[in-house]
């Protein structure tokens, strides 16, 4: 049984509740992707629970745009989750007509896209959730995203194709 938290956290991150609490300097519960806590294991079993799990709910958030059911992210999906995502969030469709829109889109996908082939894999959409994982509060890859975290990475505007490539060896050897 697959566990689907690519749409959870979808809305846990679109929440306009969410992301009014952030600009109100506000607490907002973290996002949890791990089905067991993973401070509870031994440590034999932590990289193997958390490889599990980051790649579940990569697989699951790539499922929710996957219009081709290839199994991958092209650009257009990923243009198209990211103006869903900015649909729930401030409740406006994207105005792809403002300069540099696409750009910022194509920056994003192309950070995303560690391999340079065109898509985004399950592993490579891992290691963005991992990169979340460590960029939040308490800096640690236990399987909580902190809200500002996912909201303040910025796939957009600056070269962090390196330091996605870094967490996916880290976590799948590869």
């Amino acid at each position: 049984m697959t566990v689907n938290f690519g749409s959870s956290f979808e809305n846990w991150f679109a929440s306009k509740d969410n992301y009014d609490k952030a600009l109100n300097g506000q607490s907002v519960p973290d996002f949890n992707f791990m089905k067991v806590d993973i401070k509870t294991l031994p440590a034999e079993k932590k990289g193997e629970a958390y490889k599990i799990d980051v790649l579940n709910i990569a697989q699951s958030r790539i499922a929710n745009y996957d219009s081709n059911n290839n199994g991958k992210m092209e650009l257009s999906e990923y243009v198209e989750e990211q103006k869903a995502v900015y649909q729930k969030m401030f409740n406006e469709q994207v105005d792809m007509n403002i300069s540099g829109m696409q750009d910022v889109f194509n920056n994003s996908f192309a950070n995303c896209d560690t391999n340079k082939d065109g898509s985004i894999d399950d592993k490579e959409m891992a290691a963005v959730f991992a990169y979340m994982d460590a960029s939040g509060n308490d800096g640690t890859m236990d399987g909580k995203i902190s809200y500002n975290a996912a909201l303040g990475t910025d796939w957009g505007n600056k070269d962090i194709t390196d330091v996605l490539s870094t967490y996916k060896k880290f976590i799948f050897g590869e």
